[in-house]
């Protein structure tokens, strides 16, 4: 197995635009990092239905769509990769999937550790100054 992953992640495999059909190994571990993935998103979903903040359900909102899109664009690619489709079967195109999940992961986290206090902030400003006005 590890002798394998070695062989996936090589620079010369990986990114070459018209890699070997892929083996059944790499085909099952992908099929369930993409199913994980969109397994993922349907849990933050039912998760968001008990939620009543409205701050962190949108943040609950986004992880659902990023599991359900990075979950079916990889499920795409493992198809294409099945069907052996020279261009958009590229080893590559993972490398790309991986960088933009961590980034939409990274953007999600910074909402929620930055973005949340500052507006908790800002509507507890909002309800002090109007508790005054009459």
């Amino acid at each position: 197995m590890i002798n394998y992953l070695k062989h996936f992640f090589n620079p010369s495999h990986l990114f070459n635009l018209r890699p070997q059909a892929m083996e059944i190994k790499a085909i099952i571990i992908l099929a369930v990092i993409f199913g994980l993935t969109i397994i993922a998103g349907i849990v933050a979903k039912i998760m968001s239905s008990k939620i009543k903040d409205g701050l962190k359900l949108k943040a609950y909102r986004r992880m659902y769509h990023l599991g359900l899109s990075m979950g079916i664009i990889g499920l795409v690619y493992l198809f294409f990769a099945w069907q052996g489709v020279t261009l958009l079967s590229a080893r590559f195109l993972i490398l790309i999937w991986f960088i933009v999940l961590v980034v939409w992961i990274g953007f999600i986290v910074k909402y929620l550790i930055k973005d949340v206090p500052k507006l908790r902030n800002n509507i507890e400003k909002q309800r002090n100054f109007e508790k005054y006005i009459p």
